[in-house]
């Protein structure tokens, strides 16, 4: 996949991330792929690591049951080889409080085959738990 091929399979994911496409996500990842949403499990229950393409689709069908996305931006993409980290912006709706708060995410991809093969997310866990 080069670059450009790359570029658009970042957006796709991000779009299909916001519309809350689960199916469409799970699709994105390799069998054996891993998520993780890095955190302290000790002080948020947002922070955990999945592994595999079930797995993953699952929680993220947990996290558009529990928020919804909107407002989007990619801040900055920065790219080398297979490897990508994505710093992007977002309005977020905590669906059960209702709660509403706008933060940065940071997200660190690797892809291999056309699938993602690691996702390393960081995010302000104690602000969206």
């Amino acid at each position: 996949m080069d670059s450009s091929e790359f570029e658009a399979f970042l957006k796709s994911f991000y779009a299909a991330r916001i519309q809350g496409e689960v199916e469409a996500l799970g699709a994105m990842f390799a069998d054996d792929a891993q998520f993780r949403i890095v955190g302290s499990p000790e002080f948020s229950m947002l922070a955990t690591s999945v592994q595999g393409r079930e797995g993953i689709t699952g929680l993220f069908g947990t996290i558009a049951d529990s928020f919804g996305l909107d407002e989007f931006a990619i801040e900055d993409l920065l790219m080398d080889g297979n490897k990508a980290a994505v710093r992007w912006s977002a309005r977020v709706q905590n669906i059960t409080s209702g709660d509403t708060f706008t933060t940065e995410l940071a997200d660190f991809i690797e892809i291999d085959g056309g699938k993602i093969i690691s996702l390393s997310e960081f995010l302000d866990t104690a602000l969206a738990g």
